[in-house]
């Protein structure tokens, strides 16, 4: 997926934009951003407060967090993965981490999109 991002960026000629890899659960890059993305990412990382407070750290004042994972779904029963978020569990995580606008929405309902059950996605998007 980076490669691919490298790749429209570079075709795109967008000149501001970094392409980075770290792993946030094992160490913390001296970096500043404007924008975070994660999609996909927060359903498979045990300890979502630290995680939280790691990328708010990372941004600007006024910077964004946007957060794309499933809805929670008590048909998903996993040791390594997390069966979704409620949108009230986890506006109260990204509230104690210090976001101050957040703002969160159902946007998808799909069959057998998460781990062959029926489910539905949110998009939130959070401003430090």
């Amino acid at each position: 997926m980076l490669e691919v991002a490298k790749a429209k960026i570079s075709h795109r000629e967008i000149t501001n934009s970094k392409v980075l890899y770290s792993d946030f659960t094992q160490e913390t890059p001296e970096l500043k951003a404007d924008i975070v993305l994660m999609s996909l990412v927060l359903l498979h990382i045990p300890d979502t407060k630290k995680i939280l407070q790691k990328l708010f750290n990372i941004l600007n004042n006024g910077g964004k967090l946007i957060i794309i994972d499933f809805n929670k779904n008590d048909k998903i029963n996993h040791p390594k993965v997390h069966n979704g978020f409620s949108h009230e569990e986890l506006k109260k995580r990204l509230s104690e981490v210090g976001f101050k606008s957040i703002e969160m929405k159902t946007f998808h309902y799909g069959n057998r999109i998460f781990m062959n059950q029926d489910a539905s996605m949110f998009i939130s998007s959070n401003i430090k």
